[in-house]
């Protein structure tokens, strides 16, 4: 395994108007951690991946990344949404390499080794709003993946997948451990056996249950 890296989160709060949305949460994780972030509706789970990835401003508490100040400042943070968030009019592999731009990362042979990875390499010329919602999710795996992130969020990213494709996801999981941190928010924890996950429980904002370890 590579250079360990720690997430710390203490105290962590969000508010909006009168309502707080997260209660001091609390928790840590390093390289090879792969939390799943569970919780009813309303719970606070995506507004908690959101204040991590640096989309939304916390309001109280602290994100600590390696002991520093936590932010979009590093660029090694991944968010696969449960929305795939891609520009339809762009074939697929024009998406990818438009992302890839953005971070300065990219490389012909890594645009064509992910895009082969998740099933679309003949695919490529084809403009993203023609595809199905699958192959619109799996692209969003790989453009999340080319930026080789050492924290990955995941907010319900088995949404929209056939089997292929959930097992896709699986063996991402998977092969990513050794690299990343990853938090992933499922109402499907079944789609994680025979991963090494730890489960924490999100419920009115607060963080009720954790340190549930499976293999």
């Amino acid at each position: 395994m590579a250079t360990l890296d720690l997430l710390e989160v203490n105290q962590l709060s969000k508010q909006i108007g009168a309502k707080r949305i997260l209660k001091d949460v609390s928790f840590r994780a390093s390289t090879g951690d792969l939390l799943a972030l569970t919780g009813p509706n309303g719970a606070g789970k995506t507004t908690l991946l959101r204040v991590l990835a640096g989309l939304t401003p916390k309001s109280a508490g602290v994100i600590l990344w390696n002991g520093s100040s936590h932010n979009l400042s590093h660029g090694l943070i991944g968010y696969v949404s449960h929305k795939p968030m891609l520009y339809e009019s762009l074939s697929v592999q024009e998406n990818l390499v438009f992302f890839g731009q953005i971070y300065g990362r990219v490389l012909p042979d890594r645009v064509e080794e992910l895009l082969s990875m998740v099933g679309l390499w003949l695919h490529r010329y084809e403009p993203v709003g023609v595809l199905s919602r699958g192959m619109q999710q799996r692209l969003a795996l790989a453009r999340t993946l080319i930026l080789d992130p050492k924290l990955i969020l995941y907010d319900e990213p088995f949404t929209g997948l056939d089997q292929d494709g959930q097992e896709l996801l699986q063996s991402i999981l998977e092969e990513q451990r050794n690299r990343s941190i990853q938090i992933l928010i499922t109402h499907e924890l079944k789609l994680l056996e025979g991963l090494p996950y730890e489960q924490i429980r999100l419920q009115d904002g607060q963080l009720v249950q954790g340190g549930l370890k499976h293999a």
